[in-house]
């Protein structure tokens, strides 16, 4: 029997109400989620919205009291019926890597992670807060294999300065993967998940459960949405909804020839990064192995886009689809959370992380 996790359970019972706070480089994203138990997980609440022009591309964290006034305004307005909250980092504000350390207590594990973190952090020393997790086995060599996390200090100092001015309880605050990772469920140990941004996809490499590697590839949503304006002739925003709306990944009309053939030129772009970065983690992991490339939205679903996926990637290609795992209030439109549920996800995720219990 595991007497912490008791002893939690009674002195500090998980919240059946979470918020999920997602915020990204231009939008904010927030989703209430009600984990009555024997329920499928709702959500009873939520908001996409944009950043003011002051607090995009992650400049928030210089302003955290602007940041705060605008998320203040957004909790009042929207009515969310609970502070206990889940905050995301996300892309390029966190830093994750598989590592290995010989065997040794968790109190030992903690100061050798935070001394030999220097050697893989990709930032300044002393501006950055470390964690880290086990997982998986001790290899062949006598190695136990852990997972570092690492995020700037400023970032998060911010967030925590914003929680508290907006009266936030903070449950914890997250890596968007592991947020991701959570919603999509355990049942996946070895796989890839692809997220396709707004701008840019960050690719994770998941190993027995574990994020173990992470890297950025250009290409988002608004670079398909360039190629659909210039060739149509259209604005971005009618790029974005045409590319939402219509298949031209899978279109055989004549007008449609140039646009579609440009698009497949740039989700062959994203394949061939994701085969690169999968090559390169083989050759120096040996034992590593890949059942599918899962692929998720942080902002629109390109219809077409999964099965161009799987004509040209070496694994199954996988669309996740929230609404598999996660229900919606009956007061929303069927429409408008199908289009969304997938934007949604990280912060869904995050809510869920902060129901969990806490050891």
């Amino acid at each position: 029997m595991n007497i912490k996790a008791l002893v939690n359970r009674v002195l500090y019972p998980k919240p059946e109400r979470v918020l999920g706070i997602d915020i990204r480089a231009d939008r904010i994203k927030i989703a209430q989620l009600d984990m009555k138990k024997g329920k499928k997980p709702e959500v009873t609440d939520y908001v996409i919205m944009d950043l003011p022009e002051n607090l995009r591309n992650n400049t928030f964290f210089e302003n955290p009291e602007a940041m705060g006034n605008f998320l203040g305004e957004i909790i009042n307005k929207h009515g969310f019926s609970t502070k206990d909250c889940v905050f995301t980092l996300g892309g390029r504000n966190a830093f994750v890597r598989g590592i290995t350390m010989p065997p040794m207590s968790e109190e030992e594990l903690t100061q050798a992670v935070l001394w030999d973190s220097a050697q893989y952090v990709p930032y300044e020393a002393d501006t950055y807060y470390v964690d880290h997790a086990v997982y998986g086995t001790v290899d062949s060599e006598g190695q136990q294999p852990v997972v570092l996390v690492a995020a700037p200090k400023n970032i998060v100092d911010a967030i925590v300065k914003i929680a508290e001015q907006v009266e936030l309880n903070i449950l914890e605050i997250v890596i968007d993967v592991l947020a991701m990772y959570k919603l999509i469920g355990d049942e996946m140990q070895n796989f890839i998940l692809l997220e396709f941004g707004r701008t840019y996809s960050l690719m994770t490499i998941f190993q027995k459960g574990a994020p173990v590697a992470q890297r950025s590839i250009p290409g988002g949503t608004i670079s398909f949405a360039k190629i659909v304006a210039e060739k149509m002739n259209v604005s971005i925003a009618e790029a974005i909804e045409i590319l939402s709306t219509e298949n031209l990944l899978n279109s055989d009309a004549v007008e449609n020839k140039t646009v579609h053939d440009a698009l497949i030129v740039e989700a062959e772009n994203i394949v061939r990064e994701c085969r690169r970065t999968t090559e390169y983690y083989i050759l120096n992991r040996k034992d590593a192995s890949f059942s599918n490339l899962v692929m998720c939205s942080n902002d629109i679903v390109i219809p077409g886009l999964i099965a161009v996926m799987n004509e040209r990637i070496d694994m199954k290609a996988i669309y996740f689809n929230v609404l598999e795992k996660i229900d919606f209030d009956s007061r929303f439109e069927k429409k408008k959370v199908e289009q969304n549920a997938p934007s949604l996800a990280v912060a869904i995720g995050a809510a869920l992380m902060g129901g969990d219990e806490h050891d």
